[in-house]
């Protein structure tokens, strides 16, 4: 199927969830906003190059100022040893 298709999804919660392919159908992306929702019926490299864009996406706009949870844990880390030897 060949077009393009738009959706405003505004600011209510919106639910994401995959169901796991049977014998008969290949996996299903199902997003659902209140009582509207879209099916996606994709195999599981498509699902994974969506993985993977929205992956390259949301790594492109973290911004320098978020703070690195490993730079935090490190930083824990090298206090407590602070404190055992002090």
């Amino acid at each position: 199927m060949r077009g393009t298709h738009s959706f405003l999804l505004d600011e209510e919660v919106i639910g994401f969830e995959i169901n796991p392919e049977t014998h008969y159908n290949p996996p299903v992306l199902a997003i659902q906003q209140g009582n509207q929702s879209i099916q996606l019926h994709l195999s599981n490299e498509q699902l994974a190059d969506l993985e993977f864009t929205i992956r390259t996406h949301l790594d492109s706009i973290r911004y320098p100022e978020t703070p690195d949870q490993q730079m935090i844990l490190h930083a824990e880390c090298n206090a407590a040893i602070e404190e055992e030897i002090a």
